[in-house]
């Protein structure tokens, strides 16, 4: 097996989990989190991939213009790739996340207070 087929494997089983977890988003928002959930599971696998390569390379190299200059140390450009990719993680994530049905604050908004009267009266 390849890598890139063993990467589109790895792709494949992150869009499954991630399409469990967020399963319960109203069916009108399906057709979008399916993008979102595609774009997730695959920036998920590539910061994978950047992280092994972070922790062997690190985040920093020497550098220099020409042969004629001392080299000095700079961040790597997978280390600005790594920071952009999970910044754009972090994003699908929120978006999915905002897409879940709210439970508990639809549960918060009908209480009449009595319960919470109930539970500060029995503390003191």
């Amino acid at each position: 097996m390849t890598d890139e087929q063993k990467e589109q494997r790895a792709i494949k089983r992150e869009i499954k989990r991630l399409t469990e977890i967020y399963k319960d988003i109203e069916v009108k928002r399906k057709d979008l989190a399916v993008g979102l959930i595609e774009n997730a599971a695959f920036t998920r696998i590539r910061l994978k991939e950047l992280q092994q390569d972070i922790a062997i390379y690190g985040l920093t190299e020497l550098f220099s213009q020409s042969e004629t200059q001392e080299p000095y140390s700079r961040k790597r450009p997978e280390a600005d790739l790594y920071n952009t990719m999970l910044g754009n993680y972090l994003k699908y994530i929120k978006q999915l996340n905002d897409m879940l049905p709210k439970v508990a604050e639809a549960k918060a908004a009908t209480t009449d207070g009595f319960d919470d009267f109930v539970e500060g009266r029995d503390k003191l």
